[in-house]
């Protein structure tokens, strides 16, 4: 699990650092900590998925943690965020920004291990599905939350991907079916393509759009349908979210 921390105050940032390297070897867990002193340093080179979890100070001296945070969210929506600060006063923007926990300096070891808790047991209750298949000859395994697509080719199958991979798998469909059965997240939307619901940026009367610039046609009698349950799922995901917020704080 990789976690970013960024704080302009070196005594914070030393003494947050600890309780997490604390935290992982008492939970055996393999952490790697990077360090920033400002938001400009960790925006520099940052991409999505480079980082599980990231702390950020409200008040720095020069970007804040909030504007920091709307600039992460604008092309990450996944990473975990949680804001160090001085005082209640902004909360709402917190919210705004989607953060899982609003900690209060200076911030107490068994905070930090009530949050990370609260975070492992998410991380490993969604992130460690993976979906596991041959292809061209060699075995490979994508976690369910990279997984953009499932379409038939034939007698195989297209596993594709959010960095842009397209596998190809001898396999029926109905055993990717009965693989994802247990999994909420998939959704047909014709016959032969499944798609990741995470991943779905519209759903028109016709198609399906995805990231990626990824299209599907869709199965045009059930349009209502297929759009109602995507939409239902983007509300239960918000109430769940909303929930994560609420009990880590």
């Amino acid at each position: 699990m990789n976690i970013a921390l960024v704080d302009d105050s070196p005594m914070d940032l030393e003494r947050l650092q600890k309780a997490l390297t604390e935290y992982a070897v008492i939970q055996q867990l393999d952490l790697e900590i990077s360090c920033f002193s400002n938001g400009e340093e960790l925006l520099a080179g940052y991409q999505p998925f480079l980082y599980t979890i990231i702390f950020l100070d409200i008040y720095m001296d020069q970007m804040t943690g909030i504007e920091a945070a709307e600039k992460i969210r604008r092309i990450d929506h996944d990473v975990i965020l949680a804001f160090l600060t001085t005082s209640e006063e902004h909360r709402a923007d917190a919210f705004q920004v989607f953060a899982s926990s609003y900690l209060l300096k200076p911030v107490k070891n068994e905070e930090v291990f009530r949050f990370m808790d609260h975070i492992l047991h998410l991380h490993t209750e969604t992130e460690e599905k993976r979906f596991f298949f041959v292809s061209s000859r060699q075995e490979h395994s994508v976690r369910y939350q990279d997984i953009v697509s499932f379409q038939t080719d034939g007698n195989y199958i297209l596993v594709n991907d959010l960095t842009g991979n397209t596998f190809r798998t001898r396999m029926l469909l109905s055993e990717v079916e009965k693989l994802l059965s247990d999994d909420n997240r998939f959704l047909s939307i014709l016959r032969g393509v499944i798609v990741n619901m995470d991943h779905v940026i519209r759903i028109t009367d016709e198609v399906c759009v995805l990231k990626g610039d990824r299209t599907f046609p869709i199965n045009t009698k059930k349009s209502k349908v297929i759009r109602n349950i995507w939409h239902n799922y983007n509300f239960q995901k918000l109430r769940k979210e909303a929930r994560v917020r609420g009990g880590s704080r």
